[in-house]
């Protein structure tokens, strides 16, 4: 395998140690299903979606220095906001009544 890889253009010492760690790993454990952490403190900022929207991401960042001056918005922002966005009207639910 380490030399078909290397072959294809991949480091030898690159593929080395991650053969290694391949080898250094029991089957029994990646057979599990890893279950995903869904444990985060971010306040989402849900917002519909639109092209003529500005980089709200971006606006987000900027501005959080600002936000975070207050104690009291500290412990209420203790990590930065997500913005996520909701999917807006289009023409087909507009004319399919559901």
């Amino acid at each position: 395998m380490k030399e078909q890889l290397q072959k294809r253009g991949y480091n030898g010492r690159f593929v080395e140690t991650e053969l290694k760690k391949v080898d250094s790993k029991k089957r029994e454990n990646l057979l599990h299903t890893k279950v995903p952490s869904k444990s985060t403190s971010r306040v989402p900022l849900v917002i519909t979606f639109s092209r003529a929207l500005p980089n709200v991401g971006h606006i987000l960042r900027k501005h959080l220095p600002t936000l975070l001056i207050s104690d009291h918005m500290k412990n209420v922002f203790p990590e930065p906001p997500l913005a996520a966005f909701r999917r807006d009207c289009n023409l087909q639910d507009i004319l399919v009544h559901k």
